[in-house]
């Protein structure tokens, strides 16, 4: 199993939990998406982020090259998105220990 983590920072005094309420069900519709959650930090209440588990990394790669993906790239980019602050991507497989 592959897991993605991705943080990014919202603009002041915009929506991003509603903004992820709002595409979560499209989101969990992806093929070999196995589960996400959304969180936000509590130390910096700008900062979200998802946590993604794939059932293979094609299976995230295949998802990074759907329109869905595109979509949510750039609706977060025109609605919330800090872009001052940077965007962490962390790919992680699960060992079978």
């Amino acid at each position: 199993m592959i897991i993605r983590v991705v943080t990014y920072h919202a603009l002041p005094g915009t929506d991003a939990e509603g903004w992820a309420r709002g595409i979560a069900a499209e989101v969990r519709g992806t093929p070999g998406l196995r589960h996400i959650d959304f969180f936000r930090s509590h130390s910096d209440p700008t900062q979200y982020g998802s946590v993604m588990h794939f059932t293979t990394k094609a299976d995230l790669d295949a998802y990074k090259t759907t329109g869905t993906y595109q979509q949510i790239v750039k609706s977060l980019q025109e609605s919330w998105l800090d872009t001052s602050k940077p965007v962490s991507e962390q790919v992680f497989e699960i060992l079978d220990i």
